[in-house]
């Protein structure tokens, strides 16, 4: 079979003894899953620690991995744990605050017992990642302020970094607990990456466009956003009403002060595509347009309409990115109402876009080529059961006749046998949408923040012997 097929899911979505998906045997067995059953491509959503909401597009830093996602199971084999019982294991729905509390404590008394025993390991890896003392002084600096947002803390901490340049020394043991977090995650993550390539399976991540307000970067490097000398934001990111909103969406993300970026080559943003190219095989950059025009919203409004488009840096961003990286393998999250510069822009550099199929099904005009992939939807759309449920009669008809499909009990099947054959780069399916879930498995409702977004997941893995897409003689 030729057509290159891949499946969406979030490592937190898959089943796991201690309430959500981790790098442990889960991700070696859905993989497996994969190869089996002759799919290519396993696309997750960002790995970064989750923002307000418990979102992964909205990290306190781009290079940190999320410590929930370390497997508890693989410390007990190692030694560093006696046991770590079952905790929610049965769940359909991650808690995340649960689950973190839960985990967090455990990690903690691995990690006494591997410091105790390997100091050298961890100051090493302070060495080879130094993004990660810093990263690791920011957390432990909001532990130690109520969990504020860093404009709200102390002169001490908020402007830390500007008179020091090491971490403090009083705070030196949470600090490297933290540190450890990231060398455990990284660790079992580049794992996993070594055994799906093993498998001939690629792995696609995700990077948001934006950085959270509340994160490192934006401590760090605040004349790289639009951030006012009184620490607070004056403009935020978001977009207009689209096909995913009729009033937009307000993210509340800082801005990039592309201006003074250039100033360095855009030192910031390269530097984070190009640590993230390190965690996978395909780096898809959500939100692309924004290199072309981005969607600025005053600060002081909640109205996503009232906003305006601005210029991107362009083709001179995405020349310094190539100098740096020139075999980086990027795809294009080129969607919603764009202008014709976007897909210059896209085209320019090579980079295959996105064919969405839930919003294009009814219109005859528009056509996928080879040059992008095919979604029946995102994470951030209806399932594709939960769509196909909510269609009205007359769509109902129109996709029979356009399919040649008379038989009602079995449309679905013959729209999952279409988005299948829809020529394209390659074919992702949500693990959702093979499974026929509606709705209530849902990953996100964009413009609204906390449940049930990200919540979702598999109980356990005994649909793998009741899946029956694709169907392989449909490629024959």
């Amino acid at each position: 079979m030729n057509k290159k097929l891949g499946i969406l899911l979030s490592v937190s979505s898959l089943p796991g003894n201690h309430g959500i998906g981790d790098f442990g045997d889960s991700c070696y067995k859905f993989i497996d899953w994969l190869k089996k059953n002759q799919y290519t491509y396993w696309q997750v959503l960002p790995l970064n620690p989750l923002g307000p909401g418990y979102s992964p597009y909205m990290s306190t830093c781009s290079n940190a991995l999320e410590y929930r996602y370390i497997s508890l199971d693989y410390l007990v084999k190692e030694g560093y744990l006696k046991s770590a019982p079952r905790f929610q294991k049965d769940s359909e729905a991650v808690n995340f605050f649960e689950v973190g509390e839960y985990k967090k404590a455990l990690l903690w008394k691995a990690f006494k017992k591997f410091y105790k025993k390997h100091p050298e390991t961890l100051h090493k890896f302070k060495f080879r990642q130094p993004w990660v003392s810093s990263y690791a002084t920011f957390e432990v600096f909001k532990w130690h302020n109520d969990n504020k947002q860093w404009n709200e803390w102390g002169p001490w901490y908020r402007d830390y970094y500007f008179t020091h340049s090491n971490p403090p020394k009083h705070l030196m043991e949470e600090i490297n607990f933290v540190i450890y977090l990231q060398y455990v995650a990284l660790k079992q993550w580049k794992k996993v990456l070594r055994y799906a390539k093993k498998k001939g399976i690629t792995l696609i991540c995700d990077m948001p466009f934006y950085v959270g307000f509340d994160g490192v970067e934006c401590w760090l490097h605040r004349d790289q956003f639009s951030i006012g000398l009184d620490n607070k934001l004056f403009e935020v990111g978001g977009v207009g009403p689209d096909a995913f909103s009729d009033v937009g969406q307000l993210w509340g993300t800082p801005i990039y002060n592309f201006a003074k970026m250039k100033e360095d080559n855009y030192k910031l943003l390269i530097d984070r595509i190009g640590y993230l190219m390190n965690l996978c095989d395909y780096l898809r950059i959500d939100h692309f347009r924004a290199f072309d025009t981005y969607y600025v919203i005053p600060a002081d409004k909640d109205d996503a309409r009232i906003g305006e488009w601005k210029l991107g840096p362009g083709a001179d961003f995405f020349n310094e990115l190539y100098k740096k990286y020139p075999k980086i393998n990027l795809i294009a999250e080129d969607l919603g109402d764009l202008r014709p510069e976007v897909l210059k822009l896209r085209d320019q550099f090579n980079l295959p876009g996105m064919f969405i199929s839930e919003f294009t099904i009814f219109d005859l005009k528009n056509e996928s080529t080879n040059r992008q992939l095919v979604y029946p939807g995102t994470h951030d759309n209806e399932t594709l059961y939960g769509w196909y449920l909510n269609l009205k009669e007359e769509q109902l008809q129109f996709i029979e006749n356009r399919l040649n499909h008379h038989e009602r009990s079995t449309l679905y099947d013959a729209i999952v046998k279409y988005i299948y054959t829809i020529p394209s780069l390659m074919t992702i399916f949500q693990l959702q949408d093979i499974l026929k879930l509606d709705n209530k498995a849902r990953m996100n409702y964009p413009g609204t923040v906390g449940s049930p977004n990200w919540m979702w997941k598999v109980k356990d893995f005994s649909w793998m012997k009741e899946v029956k897409y694709p169907d392989y003689k449909w490629f024959e």
